[in-house]
């Protein structure tokens, strides 16, 4: 039986010309705990309701000449194949939520 994924592993980029747009978004995304890797990429784990709520951001930060995107990704198993310069596995941890039952 497959197991149900809780959280996506995800991507966020954009290219926002308006500075206070641009570092309201970046401070949201950090508060969503997803992890800057470039100057305007972040990448985490997210369940859907979070994805949801980064769709609204962009919205919300982005103008008409903006562009942004929100994309389900694989950067994780990427690193470990070595498809990547700069970046080491644990830059992308494969299961970054962990439970534990007490």
């Amino acid at each position: 039986m497959a197991q149900a994924r809780l959280h996506n592993e995800v991507m966020v980029a954009y290219d926002i010309e308006d500075s206070k747009n641009r570092t309201k978004l970046f401070k949201k995304l950090k508060d969503i705990s997803l992890k800057p890797i470039q100057k305007s990429v972040f990448w985490g784990h997210l369940n859907k309701a979070e994805e949801d709520s980064v769709q609204r951001l962009l919205k919300e930060y982005c103008q008409k000449t903006d562009k942004a995107f929100i994309a389900r990704v694989a950067l994780s198993e990427q690193v470990n194949q070595n498809n990547s310069i700069g970046y080491d596995k644990d830059d992308f941890p494969r299961n970054p939520h962990e439970y534990y039952v007490l």
